[in-house]
């Protein structure tokens, strides 16, 4: 019988094993064998499910942390990273994390338990074969160490090169009219193809060592193996131990090197997982730039007086961008900023948000710092509408809302109107529910400046930053939006960027940058009276303007469109 009638009687009606003999014995002992299986197997489902479920809450926590952090990190944080490799980190090294925790660190903690176990029983069998058994757990500790440590490495430039595969990725497909109009698809599968081999490269290497790390370990279970024998043996024949003892203890043996080699594979795992958790640390621990003050206030209603002064400002170390930047704009003016390229005008408009913040001086707001406000409170009253309008794949009314979520359709409507898109939006099949393509690559240029100032106004801000708003836009389009923008910029504080002077012709004052240093200020008519450079490029202005009857081509330089 599997199972002593004694025994059983304590379980199951006596008289049950009595009248059934051996055959009901056995019964009973199929039975009992079958709920064993059954309540073993739930267990190990509870403890599968536990264990992925902790897994998948730790890819959850740290992905929502990943990401949060990522949106507070000012932008020449973000200048200074490509957003493919900012997404794998978010996706792809977030996996790894996640098999760190449910396929290395719980696996390797059970089965250290296990070989705990198993050198438990095996000391009290013969502590003295125990000893010779352990003689390669330093060799085997010492392997896992170095290959780990040089799999690290090939993980880390793999994971690299990952990132800047992504990167190109993701840059391709954002300019994929670029590239298709020029032809240029051979040259980014060549890119594309250099990033690729040069992962495959590490990852092979990474193979090598992982496969390496698994024969050394086997060779030194092999090695430990023998060397039990042989000392078992030679321990048989003085008389400590019979020969089943020893056969045991070859069995105890086996039940705790497959453990010992499991947990070396899995280190090579650890390493992976080890790697991608520093790539998501790296951005986790870059330190927020324009941090909210713990004794920061909600703003008041702003009048709209903006006050700059001796800001100065730098990306990079000791190559300023702003310096000593000074000038008062009284609420309801209309402040005009020109320049050549990279002389700070957008840097400039970006710190009155808190997008930067200044290296030296400081900005006010009504004579308040802006640091004093909280960061919500503060540009929930500034609007901006930037060069390249950005909008969302979502709908149109979603699109408009952004820059107030609690917008009824009423609000966004007017906010339409008066950005002058209401007749279109409903001239669409679905209207305001009508969902735009990825980049608002369906519409117009114009149609899309357009949604985006109905963005900016519907939260009525007495502070509007208008970067360039016209720039990429065509004669005709540019003049409606001109239009638009004059009559919603009454009573607000404006500042607006501009490459044609004509822009900001009527700007109450006019701020003229070159190399971060406000060069010359004042009115149109001033500046060009005062024969200095807002005049020098008036002209050259004027000169390049093509005649009605002449070729807008061949005097701008541009394109048909």
């Amino acid at each position: 019988a599997l199972i002593p009638k004694h025994h059983l009687r304590w379980a199951l009606p006596f008289d049950l094993a009595k009248g059934y003999g051996a055959m009901g014995v056995a019964s009973v002992s199929c039975v009992l064998l079958l709920v064993i299986a059954l309540v073993g197997g739930l267990f190990a489902y509870y403890q599968s499910y536990l264990i992925a479920a902790a897994g998948q809450r730790l890819t959850f926590a740290v992905r929502r942390r990943y990401f949060a952090h990522l949106q507070r990190l000012s932008l020449s944080v973000h200048n200074a990273h490509r957003a493919g490799d900012l997404v794998l980190r978010a996706t792809g090294d977030t996996n790894m994390l996640r098999e760190m925790l449910v396929d290395s660190v719980l696996i390797i903690l059970s089965e250290v338990l296990v070989v705990f176990g198993m050198l438990g029983v095996m000391f009290v069998m013969d502590w003295q074969l125990t000893a010779a058994s352990l003689a390669v757990l330093p060799l085997m500790t010492l392997t896992a160490f170095r290959f780990s440590h040089q799999l690290r490495e090939a993980v880390r430039l793999q994971r690299q090169r990952d990132g800047r595969m992504a990167a190109l990725l993701s840059e391709v497909l954002h300019a994929i009219i670029v590239v298709q109009a020029f032809g240029r698809q051979a040259h980014e599968d060549a890119r594309f193809g250099d990033f690729n081999k040069r992962s495959l490269k590490q990852g092979m290497r990474a193979v090598r060592l992982e496969a390496g790390l698994e024969r050394v370990v086997e060779v030194l279970v092999s090695i430990g193996t023998a060397g039990v024998i042989w000392f078992g043996v030679r321990r048989v024949l003085q008389g400590y131990l019979t020969p089943g003892d020893l056969l045991v203890f070859i069995g105890y043996l086996g039940s705790t090197y497959k453990p010992l080699r499991r947990i070396a594979r899995l280190t090579t795992r650890l390493s992976k997982a080890t790697v991608s958790g520093e790539r998501v640390a790296q951005i986790l621990a870059i330190q927020e730039r324009v941090r909210e003050r713990k004794n920061a206030r909600p703003a008041p209603p702003f009048r709209g007086a903006v006050t700059f002064n001796e800001v100065e400002f730098h990306y990079q170390k000791d190559v300023p961008v702003l310096r000593r930047v000074t000038f008062h704009a009284e609420p309801g003016q209309l402040v005009g900023l020109v320049g050549a390229n990279g002389a700070g005008k957008s840097t400039l408009l970006g710190l009155i948000p808190r997008l930067y913040d200044p290296i030296e001086g400081g900005v006010e707001i009504d004579g308040v710092n802006v640091k004093r406000f909280t960061l919500e409170s503060l540009r929930e009253q500034i609007g901006i509408v930037l060069q390249q309008p950005i909008l969302f794949g979502t709908t149109i009314r979603e699109n408009i809302a952004y820059g107030k979520p609690d917008a009824t359709i009423d609000e966004v409507e007017a906010a339409a109107r008066a950005a002058d898109i209401h007749e279109f939006v409903l001239s669409l099949p679905h209207g305001y529910d009508t969902v735009v393509a990825e980049g608002g690559v369906s519409l117009s240029g114009g149609q899309r400046q357009k949604i985006a100032i109905a963005r900016a106004i519907i939260k009525n801000p007495p502070i509007l930053i208008l970067d360039e708003p016209t720039t990429a836009l065509d004669a005709a389009a540019a003049a409606e939006v001109n239009a638009t923008l004059h009559r919603l910029g009454r009573g607000k504080t404006v500042f607006r960027v501009a490459h044609r002077l004509e822009d900001v012709a009527d700007a109450d004052v006019i701020l003229v940058l070159r190399d971060g240093e406000i060069l010359e200020q004042g009115t149109h008519a001033k500046l060009l009276h005062a024969g200095g450079w807002y005049q020098w490029i008036s002209t050259l202005q004027r000169e390049r303007t093509p005649a009605p009857a002449a070729d807008p081509i061949r005097l701008a330089g541009g394109s048909r469109s």
